[in-house]
């Protein structure tokens, strides 16, 4: 255990915070997946990809030590503090995020349905 311990001690506060919420949000995001495979086709992509803009688009914290952090957290600041630049600039980071991947999906989605069509296709043909 001791081995363990001063292992963890040279790495960098910062690294280990970070990993740590990384790992935590890659399984959230997956019990979420479980979740929302079994609602309506555009409904499940749609509420997986809000969760996701909103736990993992980054910004950079404010204050002598600052970091990468979620912009989820500084819009809660701001709204707290009820500093509008903060709320805005969060704000317009996580709708840029969501909005970025609600344009991959639908082309992902448009294009696993062309893919599926041409292999019914095929399949149907008697050559």
């Amino acid at each position: 255990m001791d081995n363990l311990l001063s292992i963890l001690d040279t790495i960098p506060e910062d690294t280990i915070a970070v990993s740590v919420y990384l790992l935590g949000s890659i399984i959230i995001l997956w019990c979420w997946y479980a979740i929302a495979k079994r609602l309506p086709k555009p409904f499940g992509g749609i509420s997986w990809m809000v969760i996701f803009a909103l736990m993992l688009t980054p910004t950079v914290s404010e204050g002598t030590n600052a970091s990468i952090a979620p912009a989820f957290f500084g819009l809660m600041f701001g709204i707290l503090t009820k500093e509008n630049p903060l709320i805005w600039f969060n704000l317009s980071a996580i709708l840029c995020v969501l909005g970025l991947g609600l344009i991959v999906g639908y082309c992902w989605s448009k294009y696993s349905d062309k893919r599926g069509i041409s292999v019914v296709n095929k399949k149907s043909s008697p050559l």
